[in-house]
């Protein structure tokens, strides 16, 4: 690394390596990864290495690691981080220590500083505090990244010492309903970010296993941030309050609520002094910068967060400072640094892993395809975005959700029709074939509105037991109305192999009644959902199929003759296959499929949509932890969802 570098010439510089899931890959390796590891986990899953010491159960170890893998990757892929690997540097523990001032308060005591030298973990193992602490900062001022931090500490922690509680991520802004206590809330989080299922998330809760770190209070609307600070003070005085609580809130809002949080502390993060400021860009030899800046009182008021200073470094070469200097208010200053930077990461040189040969999408219209993407977010008040969870209503339009609709029930009616036709037309005729095809389009499954991934099929001992009364009840319905019938034109010697029939298909019936769709698996890979569902079906097709065309085809051949047992037996292998494959994640995948097609063919997003929101963490626009995306920073998502949609 040269002694000094102009600003210019080093943000030029080519990222070495992208920073999926806060790893380090190169293109070579990722091409072939994604081609064996989507058939590997298509057929077996992609399961968590428990991490910890053996003594702690293993449910928790595997929790525990999930926890430090987004942890470890939403650290390595701070922007700070982004800066050293522009100037290729490789950062180092002391780099990515807090360069900004803190103060603490305790109770009524007035607010002192923290020395430097005090870490969070320290803060936080304090007598006065608890373990009961609040993060106040301003926006960008470094209150995530501490709190990813203490997180970091507390899972080294939770490896060692197996009783210790198993730290976890939390994000308020996805409390949606103000009649969820924050227990329910916290949950089913835990199911759909971790996989937990309610059951074990209830033992874990009760019984202080969990030390829940809760981010984005701010990000709630402003009418439900007071309510959500009382359904946490309420959570900490109920008969399952925890033994230990972070949260995390930008100080301008709190500062407004009537109701405080009763937590034991809060640490302030200050804004950066003007001695940081320059300590920090002659360390990373940007005196040029500094010495433009130093001089606009204005400019250096607002480059006193950690966010924004990284990004003026980042941005540095894009940025007019006669133009930037001749804004007046903060909010425009901010819009133009932001602009800035969104201008710098399009045009900037990367070695791409995502697309192949620079063959990627052009400057515009990546922006066209994040600025709906942030608008979708914003209108949920989601902070992270997940492919498989894509649900219809992201159609403004009520034509293209009728045609979703439409689409998916055509393709679905014309599989079971066709299927069905065809396997009648081609043992019995092709008027009976026709007939066949028509009850089947009919008859075909029905549609949801709503897209339920399928990614574990388990079985309740309780649903068939439930199941296997009324199927008894049916069996002899059809035993008291069969043997009449057999008497009557003869067929008495029918009887058994009919009888057999019933038996056999009844008990699959039952057993099958016991299967059930659940959502329990933590997000490893893009689109995990819905590779799952495509798994499942598949599987549960081709079983289904098996087992019921050798039931019907023995019970066939037993009725009437080993030709017309093999005609049932093959009909019974597409068509049960087809039903079950449908109903056990075909029918998802199909509708998650359409719904794509129609975003694609609007513009609204890329085909390949998993390869672009790759890229875009290459661009420094996004992070990625296992099959989750989220904005680099939530001002950064709000500037996007701000500026209006364009298609090409």
């Amino acid at each position: 690394m040269p002694e000094s570098q102009d600003p210019k010439k080093v943000i030029n510089n080519d990222l070495p390596n992208s920073q999926f899931g806060g790893g380090f890959i190169n293109a070579e390796s990722v091409n072939a990864q994604r081609i064996g590891g989507d058939i590997l986990n298509f057929f077996f899953g992609q399961q968590t290495t428990p991490v910890g010491d053996p003594a702690r159960p293993k449910n928790e170890r595997i929790l525990l690691a999930a926890v430090k893998e987004e942890v470890t990757a939403r650290l390595r892929q701070s922007l700070h981080n982004a800066v050293l690997i522009n100037l290729g540097k490789e950062p180092q523990p002391q780099q990515v220590k807090r360069f900004w001032d803190t103060e603490i308060k305790i109770g009524f005591k007035p607010a002192k500083p923290l020395p430097d030298t005090t870490t969070i973990l320290e803060v936080f193992d304090s007598q006065e505090i608890a373990g009961k602490l609040l993060i106040l900062g301003a926006p960008g001022s470094g209150k995530t990244t501490t709190q990813l931090e203490l997180a970091e500490e507390l899972t080294k922690r939770a490896e060692e010492q197996p009783d210790c509680p198993v730290p976890v991520l939390f994000n308020l802004s996805s409390w949606k309903d103000d009649r969820q206590s924050l227990t329910n809330w916290l949950l089913a989080e835990l199911k759909s970010k971790y996989g937990v299922s309610i059951k074990l998330g209830e033992e874990w809760v009760n019984n202080h296993q969990l030390l829940p770190l809760l981010d984005g209070l701010d990000e709630l609307e402003p009418q439900r941030q007071e309510l959500c600070v009382h359904e946490i003070n309420q959570f900490l005085a109920g008969e399952t309050r925890p033994l230990y609580l972070v949260v995390c809130s930008r100080i301008e809002e709190y500062s407004n609520y009537s109701t405080q949080l009763q937590l034991n502390g809060a640490i302030y993060l200050q804004p950066l002094t003007n001695n940081q400021i320059c300590n920090y860009l002659t360390s990373i030899n940007f005196t040029e910068l500094w010495s433009t800046i130093s001089s606009d009182l204005d400019l250096l008021e607002l480059i006193k967060t950690p966010l924004l200073l990284s990004i003026t470094v980042l941005a540095s070469q894009e940025i007019s400072l006669e133009s930037w200097q001749n804004l007046t208010s903060t909010a425009d200053l901010i819009q133009y640094l932001l602009e800035a930077y969104i201008g710098r990461m399009l045009t900037r040189n990367i070695n791409s892993v995502a697309y192949f040969q620079n063959k990627y999408p052009s400057a515009e219209q990546t922006r066209i395809w994040l600025v709906w993407l942030a608008q979708q977010m914003q209108r949920e008040s989601k902070t992270e975005f997940l492919i498989e969870e894509m649900q219809p209503y992201l159609l403004n339009d009520n034509h293209l959700k009728k045609a979703l609709y439409i689409s998916v029930e055509l393709v679905s009616r014309l599989a079971t029709g066709f299927t069905l036709g065809a396997i009648v037309g081609l043992t019995d005729g092709l008027t009976n074939g026709l007939f066949f095809g028509i009850v089947g389009c009919v008859v075909s499954i029905k549609i949801n509105s709503y897209i339920n991934n399928i990614e574990i099929l388990r079985w309740s001992k309780e649903r068939t037991n439930h199941t296997f009364p009324l199927l008894f009840i049916l069996f002899l319905i059809l035993i008291l109305i069969f043997t009449p019938i057999a008497i009557v034109i003869g067929a008495t010697n029918k009887l058994v192999g009919v009888t057999t029939v019933l038996i056999i298909l009844l008990l699959f019936t039952g057993l099958s009644v016991g299967f059930y769709a659940s959502e329990v698996q933590e997000k490893k890979i893009p689109n995990q959902g819905i590779w799952k569902s495509l798994r499942y079906a598949v599987i549960s097709g081709l079983i289904t199929g098996l087992i019921g065309s050798l039931i019907l085809g023995i019970g066939g051949w037993l009725i009437n003759g080993l030709t017309f047992g093999l005609k049932i037996g093959l009909g019974t292998f597409f068509i049960g296959g087809l039903y079950l494959g449908l109903t056990f994640g075909g029918l998802t995948c199909i509708q998650h499929f359409t719904l794509r097609l129609i975003l694609y063919r609007n513009g609204y997003i890329p085909w390949n949509y998993a390869r672009f929101l790759d890229y875009c963490t290459e661009r420094l626009f996004l992070q990625r932890v296992g099959g989750r995306y989220r904005f680099i920073h939530k001002l950064l998502q709000d500037h996007f969802a701000q500026m209006e949609f364009k298609r090409n």
